[in-house]
Formats: C-alpha cells, sequence, structure tokens
C-alpha cells in the first residue's frame, strides 16, 4: 500500500550511488558520470558513518551536476547514443563543430561465420562482416580501425607542430585512454587517444601543443602556462570548450 506522507520534504532526495574504495584516494571524491551516475571513492580505512553526513552537504551540488550534465547532453551528436552505430562524424579536419569538412563514414554489417573485421570500402564505407550481433566485438574492431586512423592522420600532425613550434619529442602512440586526451611521459613520449579523431581540429591542435609544451615543463605551473600562450596565443578558447570535447565522441566507444 502507497502511503502519502503526512509533512512531505521539500528537498529532493539523494540520488542513488556506489561506493569505491581506492587505495590511492587520499581524501573522499565525488564523481559524476556523463550518465548522471554517482560514484563515491574513499580511501582505505574510511568511516563509512561519516559518508551520509558529507553526501548530504554535497547534495546539491550532484544534483545540479546532474542536471547539468542532462542539459549538455542534449546538444549532442545526434548519434551519441547509439548502441550498434551507423556512422562515424570524425571532426579533426573541421574547423568548426558541424562543417562539411567532417569525414562520415557510413557502417554496414554482414554476417559470417568468420573472425569479426572491420574492413574498409570504397565511399568512406566500413564493412563489419563476422559476429555482428555481438556488440562488443564489433566495438572493438571499430577501436582498432579508429586507432590505426589516428596514427594515420594525428601523429604526422603533431610531427609537423612539433617542428613548426620548436618542441622536439621522441615518439608518439596512440592509445584509448579513458580520461586523457593526451599525456606526456618524463622521457617526451606522447600518447594521444584515437578519440581525438571526433573533435573539431582547433581543440586537437590545442591539445597536440598542450603536450609539446609538456616536454619543457611537466607540470601546470605559470611557465607552463606562459610556453602555451607563446605557441598558441588563442588557446584558452580552446582549452574552454575542450571541457565539452566529450559531447562529440559516441558514447558506444565507452562500452
Amino acid at each position: 500500500m502507497s502511503q502519502m506522507e503526512l509533512f512531505p520534504s521539500d528537498q529532493p532526495a539523494m540520488p542513488p550511488y556506489t561506493v569505491r574504495e581506492s587505495q590511492r584516494a587520499k581524501r573522499v571524491s565525488i564523481k559524476v558520470s556523463l550518465d548522471g551516475d554517482v560514484e563515491v571513492v574513499i580511501p582505505p580505512r574510511f568511516n563509512h558513518k561519516q559518508l551520509s553526513q558529507l553526501l548530504e552537504k554535497r547534495r546539491d551540488w550532484i544534483l545540479k551536476t546532474q542536471a547539468k550534465l542532462k542539459a549538455e547532453r542534449a546538444d549532442t551528436v545526434a548519434d551519441w547514443h547509439a548502441e550498434r552505430p551507423e556512422k562515424l562524424a570524425l571532426q579533426w579536419r573541421s574547423r568548426n563543430p558541424g562543417d562539411t569538412q567532417a569525414e562520415i563514414w557510413k557502417i554496414i554489417y554482414q554476417a559470417h561465420n568468420g573472425p569479426t573485421l572491420c574492413i574498409p570500402a570504397p565511399g568512406k564505407t566500413l564493412k563489419i562482416r563476422g559476429h555482428i550481433e555481438h556488440l562488443p566485438t564489433c566495438y572493438e574492431v571499430l577501436r582498432q580501425w579508429l586507432a590505426h586512423k589516428a596514427h594515420k592522420e594525428i601523429v604526422p600532425w603533431i610531427r609537423q607542430i612539433s617542428f613548426d613550434i620548436d618542441l622536439p619529442f621522441k615518439q608518439a602512440s596512440i592509445r584509448g585512454q579513458k580520461t586523457r586526451w593526451a599525456s606526456c611521459s618524463s622521457r617526451k613520449d606522447i600518447s594521444l587517444n584515437y578519440k581525438l579523431l571526433f573533435l573539431p581540429a582547433p581543440m586537437v591542435e590545442y591539445v597536440l601543443v598542450h603536450e609539446l609544451c609538456h616536454t619543457v615543463h611537466m607540470n601546470h605551473s605559470k611557465k607552463f602556462w606562459a610556453l602555451v600562450g607563446e605557441k598558441q596565443p588563442d588557446y584558452h578558447l580552446h582549452r574552454q570548450a575542450l571541457k565539452k570535447g566529450w559531447q562529440y565522441v559516441p558514447r558506444w566507444l565507452e562500452s
């Protein structure tokens, strides 16, 4: 039997959340995913009795963040939520989001008893042939193709920028990082995310310049940002835009 509260609370209920203990955590952190899921990361030996009070203090922030992400998802590309992608919209050549320079690759699926493969075909078509009913396998072969594509397109680009701004690096590799667009090691090796292919060119260029500047300063000090400003005077515009860069990347890539 449902019951109506005599004195209903005006405050919205705390949304569901999961708790994860991390050996690397030094304090409690709250993360809200792009889908609005809430995860609380706690350090070892944290007193769970304190969790409710801590979350209550952050209730407004959690709810506002969820609402903000929900509103932003409404502005994402049409196929952002597609479970079975029918195309790839690669913006890396585009000076502006949605312009005609975007590479549109059509995806077709063919059932076959052999291994699942991603085969490029004429007319910017990718043919997924194999066990197409198993979506994780389809995603994986598409990721492999994207990594190959990024190595072919983005690595030569960073080499050219490196030469132009006189910031050499040792080698570049392609990965599919979950939380980073790129990274630079102390050995001056740069790792680039194949998801950069989905971003408009100005954002990609900023990421490449940013990482090249890390070959000089392995931090985000004032000297680092001064160097970025020297090499790319309008970097702050692209840095701000990059905060919503995830809107260009299809969700199935994170599956």
